[in-house]
């Protein structure tokens, strides 16, 4: 992985629906017309993100089975498995936590991909800043909920 202004500018660009999901209901925001709360929107970008992160660790694999610290194919199904049965079996905040712990988890398997030298320190570094942001906005939206 390359030093790469498109993707990182895509990769912050991607944090900030949950930074605003964060930070609007401070302005007396709670809801988008005819969309949802907020939190909701929030938990359905965060399933989706989180699947793709997950989709690109898959990839990742499969380009380059050898380097990788663990079998991703089974890391990566369980982490989306267990945001979704959050989100269809559990409340708001719970999913909402499992969430969190879910990106947690995939910034884990990125260090150990970039301590393996599957990927720059460059990508690591860009993973780590997002997945700031992305976590004290979802602790923001658990304190909305709660």
């Amino acid at each position: 992985m390359q030093e790469n202004k498109l993707y990182s500018l895509l990769t912050y660009a991607g944090a900030l629906p949950f930074f605003l999901c964060a930070l609007l209901p401070f302005a007396g925001l709670v809801e988008w017309e005819n969309v949802g709360s907020f939190e909701y929107i929030a938990r359905l970008y965060g399933l989706a993100i989180a699947s793709f992160v997950a989709g690109s660790h898959w990839g990742m694999y499969l380009y380059n089975r050898e380097s990788s610290p663990s079998n991703l194919f089974l890391t990566s199904n369980a982490v989306v498995l267990a945001a979704w049965s959050a989100f269809l079996f559990t409340i708001p905040v719970l999913t909402e936590f499992v969430l969190l712990l879910a990106f947690l988890y995939l910034l884990f398997v990125d260090y150990n991909l970039y301590k393996a030298g599957v990927t720059t320190p460059y990508y690591f570094r860009m993973r780590l800043n997002v997945t700031l942001i992305v976590c004290v906005s979802i602790v923001v939206i658990i304190y909305h909920l709660a």
